[in-house]
Order: C-alpha cells, then sequence, then structure tokens
C-alpha cells in the first residue's frame, strides 16, 4: 500500500531481532493499514516490563517470569491512530493478524525462521495480545 514507518516506530523498533524486523516490514507493506509501534512496543527493560505487568497489560513481571521483549524477540505492532481506540480496534487487529500468519508462512517458505518459531499474541487462549508477535 504504500505505507512506511514512521521515525518513532523505528525508534522503538531498536534492538529487535532482525527476523523481527523484516517481519514487520513485510506486514506493514501487506497491510491495507497504515502500522505503528507504541511507546514499549520493542525492547523493554525489566522495570520497563514490570511496570507494564502492574497495570495488567501483562502476564510476565519481568524478573521472575521475563517477557520476549525484554530479549529483543517480540515486537508489538498496531493501527496507526491518533487514539487508543483507533490503535487497539479488534477487527483491524484481526486483519493485520491473518496477513501476519501469511507473511509469518512465507517467511518460513523462504527458510528465513531457521528453526525459529513464530507466534502471535492474538491466538492465545489466557490472555489475547493482538498486537504481539514474537519468536521463540
Amino acid at each position: 500500500m504504500g505505507f512506511i514507518w514512521g521515525k518513532r516506530s523505528k525508534k522503538r523498533m531498536e534492538g529487535v531481532n532482525p527476523v523481527l524486523l523484516e517481519f514487520s516490514n513485510r506486514l506493514l507493506k501487506a497491510s491495507k493499514y497504515d502500522l505503528t509501534i507504541p511507546q514499549s512496543g520493542g525492547v523493554r527493560t525489566a522495570k520497563e516490563q514490570n511496570e507494564i505487568f502492574l497495570k495488567g497489560f501483562s502476564t510476565l513481571d519481568g524478573y521472575n517470569k521475563k517477557s520476549y521483549h525484554q530479549s529483543g524477540n517480540a515486537i508489538d505492532i498496531v493501527i496507526a491512530g491518533k487514539t487508543v481506540k483507533e490503535m487497539y480496534d479488534k477487527e483491524k487487529l484481526d486483519y493485520v493478524g491473518e496477513i501476519g500468519k501469511q507473511v509469518w508462512f512465507d517467511m518460513s517458505q523462504e527458510g528465513l525462521l531457521k528453526g525459529l518459531v513464530p507466534r502471535w499474541g492474538g491466538n492465545w487462549k489466557n490472555f489475547n495480545d493482538k498486537p504481539h508477535w514474537e519468536i521463540r
């Protein structure tokens, strides 16, 4: 569609695993919606992860249970919008999830995942996290 990552998104992507960066770039290119990386959507410190946990937005406290964000193996991607409601629109994130699954498949077929296991938080049963993408 011709979207590009903005300066803030690029800054928030620093330190993220190159495989996830490739995934993110392909996802943005394939999406009919402009996307962005929210604050704390890239690499997080233990303290940042704990703050998110204390607000109830994660089940991982950053110390005893670490997030894949802490190692650069996770990224959050949301709809570019001016309000939280726009950014976390469930129907649009479902669409992005479907596109993302196809991107994972294509990358796997190309041998780019090299044994890594991709996961989308929108598929989780106990804690649905549609903006979240990770590799294990």
